[in-house]
């Protein structure tokens, strides 16, 4: 992978008296950068939040991770996947197709555990069909992520495969909805939301398809197509419903192929959730800052008490700093070359005020970094892509490949960073996408059967890099966090390392009426976090389509913060000399938020999602939703909602005998601290479309 990087050069020191003299050597090399080969972050301890993998049944073909139990059959792909307490394959993947004029059925004793340690486990199985022959073994890791890496090989001679595909069929259940990658930033989240009815067939291919439920899901991943012979009409990937199952399948061979050698394959599966939510996005409470000082800057509050942005800040509950490009003067890179001493006094500031801080790092390289010269071509993705520039200083900006030396040199930079400057974790600006490569200097791209070069989407370097990533942030704080800004990408197997992520950029180029018709499904599928394992957080620029108000209705129903953005912190470039309370606005409703959660005891609440929620109450008329947060006896908090298109007198009437509440209730708003009508468990309000009603009902 690092063929053509320069090697460290052999010194000849000769001492002359009490000086030391290097001999030059005219065509030698420049030595090696302290980072090329670190091993920063490369560890196979299991970190929590996750377990040990487990090996059960007499041959160890069934493996246990957290959460989910997988078996193994009579080829090295699962037979059975359970997720929060499912099963979500109705039969076992399996490879179907013709060779020799035959049709496959492969006989074999099964796979077998070869390898066990507690970060991973190593599977092999051998099958026949005719004359041909499958070998491949399983890797399962701590996160349940599985890798299947498949030969077939002729039994003797050749053999001639007229037909193979992959397939994976899914209890339709759980397979509900549905996410793929790369999603498209133009129109409106065509990548995540319901399982269509007719079904998925596009002709050009996916690297990541997720399908789920609200609660749980499976995923199928492959970095390309290399060894995909398919006719032009032929859809790589199609997705069929036949009554209560959904048929996921890989065409992989269409044209008849004559191998007398190994045709090889690697594909993955990732269940979800795939990890207990231990701190959620609403316990991180957010906040974004563009500059240094803040510890030091006055701010006066509208109450009148003179205080520090730091101060206040913390006094309004914020307990994560997401410190912008602007703390390094390089755009994404892992290291301060002039701003030590001022990011070192906020930390520490910082600290003293229980708030962990969080440098951005992103998916660029600058072309006013110290290594563009000698690494650009190496380690950018060809070709070029994700144009950046920026003003501050100038600088124009591309987007990195992971499977480059790049992540050796991001992983050295960001163990020295913490250990310099005591930061608490990293806002990530789009590092865990697998972005498409076919740069050949390290390993990307494949050559077509026609002869063009084909992408990589370098899934299993990015998920190595998320994972020194995590490893290096909760080695150094076991609190640590992995902040991942992304949007339309939910590639599991390299987010699985975030500790959270913020999704929803995608929405805020679009006019006003279009953004916001948000289909409830799209938001249950990618925004919610459920799901997936991760806690998630909504993104609103009050430059962009959303208004607030609309944002924060949509999020409240799926109990989602919208992350709070202090308003000037969007023209970061301009010189503001201090904040104003209107710049504090978002700020100050999440505050008032996130002091009513915690009067109320959210984490000893059940929530009742509007989805699952009709026993406990009912909503009128058609688009008016309710998700509840239910504490027996002691109350409830709910949002009412709005969803359709027109103004409406929104209902909602709670069943006080199922929640378990008494029946004598005051209810106040949240945010205005105004009592509410509640009667008898009803409430009646006008609501304008994407309208909210955030309450509290509490005994009297």
């Amino acid at each position: 992978m690092r063929s053509g990087f320069p090697s460290i050069v052999s010194v000849l020191f000769i001492l002359v008296g009490a000086s030391v003299v290097q001999a030059a050597q005219p065509d030698a090399e420049p030595a090696a950068p302290w980072w090329l080969g670190s091993k920063a972050g490369i560890s196979r301890e299991v970190l929590p939040p996750w377990t040990p993998v487990e090996v059960a049944g007499a041959t160890g073909a069934t493996v246990e991770v957290w959460g989910r139990t997988y078996e193994f059959g009579t080829l090295p792909l699962p037979c059975s996947v359970v997720t929060k307490d499912a099963e979500v394959l109705v039969a076992p993947v399996t490879l179907r197709g013709v060779a020799d004029g035959k049709e496959l059925t492969w006989t074999g004793s099964g796979c077998r555990t070869v390898d066990a340690q507690p970060d991973a486990v190593q599977l092999a199985a051998t099958a026949e069909s005719g004359n041909l022959r499958c070998e491949g073994t399983v890797t399962v890791e701590y996160d349940g992520m599985i890798r299947c890496d498949l030969r077939l090989l002729p039994k003797a001679g050749k053999v001639t495969i007229q037909r193979l595909t992959l397939e994976m069929p899914l209890d339709a259940r759980y397979a509900r909805y549905l996410h793929s990658w790369p999603g498209g930033w133009g129109g409106y989240a065509s990548n995540s939301g319901n399982l269509p009815e007719k079904g998925y067939h596009r002709n050009k291919f996916r690297p990541f398809f997720w399908l789920g439920d609200e609660w749980r899901g499976l995923a199928w991943f492959c970095e390309s197509e290399r060894n995909f012979f398919n006719l032009k009409n032929v859809n790589p990937v199609e997705i069929e419903r036949k009554d209560a199952t959904v048929m996921f399948r890989v065409n992989l061979i269409t044209v008849p192929q004559t191998i007398d050698r190994p045709l090889e394959y690697t594909f993955g599966f990732h269940a979800t959730p795939v990890k207990p939510i231990d701190s959620d996005a609403w316990d991180y409470r957010t906040s974004h800052i563009f500059d240094y000082g803040i510890e030091d800057r006055p701010y006066t509050p509208p109450d009148g008490k003179p205080t520090t942005m730091l101060a206040h800040l913390a006094r309004g509950g914020v307990r994560t700093l997401y410190f912008h490009f602007l703390w390094t003067d390089i755009c994404a890179y892992p290291a301060t070359i002039k701003h030590g001493k001022k990011l070192k006094k906020l930390a520490e500031a910082c600290h003293r005020e229980n708030i962990q801080l969080l440098p951005y790092l992103g998916y660029l390289m600058s072309d006013i970094a110290p290594e563009w010269a000698e690494y650009s071509e190496q380690c950018l993705v060809k070709p070029r892509a994700g144009k950046f520039s920026g003003r501050n200083p100038p600088q124009t900006c591309y987007i990195v490949c992971l499977r480059s030396a790049w992540q050796d040199f991001t992983a050295a930079h960001l163990e020295k960073l913490i250990e310099d400057y005591g930061i608490d974790g990293v806002y990530l600006d789009g590092t865990a996408n697998p972005w498409g490569c076919a740069n050949a200097a390290h390993g990307c791209g494949y050559k077509r059967p026609d002869g063009s070069i084909g992408q990589t989407y370098p899934i299993f370097a990015t998920r190595s890099m998320m994972k020194r990533i995590y490893t290096i942030v909760r080695k150094h704080n076991p609190r640590g966090q992995v902040n991942v800004h992304q949007s339309t990408c939910m590639v599991i197997p390299t987010l699985s390392f975030a500790t959270s992520y913020w999704d929803g950029e995608q929405f805020q180029f679009l006019s006003h009426a279009k953004a916001v018709d948000v289909p409830l499904d799209t938001f249950r599928c990618e925004f919610m976090g459920h799901n997936w394992g991760i806690p998630a957080e909504f993104l609103h620029y009050y430059t962009g389509s959303w208004k607030r108000p609309e944002a924060m209705a949509m999020g409240l129903l799926h109990d989602v913060p919208v992350r709070p953005l202090l308003r000037r912190d969007l023209d970061p470039l301009h010189d503001f000399p201090s904040y104003s309370p209107a710049d504090m606005k978002d700020f100050e409703e999440m505050s008032r938020l996130w002091r009513a959660f915690d009067a109320f005891g959210r984490h000893q609440a059940t929530w009742l999602p509007y989805w699952e929620n009709d026993r406990y109450v009912g909503c009128g008329p058609e688009g008016v939703k309710t998700s509840i947060y239910n504490r027996p006896g002691k109350g409830f908090m709910a949002v009412v909602v709005n969803t359709g298109s027109k103004e409406c007198r929104a209902e909602a009437a709670f069943d006080l005998a199922a929640l378990k509440q008494p029946t004598k209730l005051v209810a106040r708003d949240v945010l205005t601290g105004k009592e509410l009508p509640l009667v008898e468990g009803r409430v009646s309000l006008p609501l304008g479309p994407l309208g909210f009603m955030f309450f509290r009902a509490e005994p009297q």
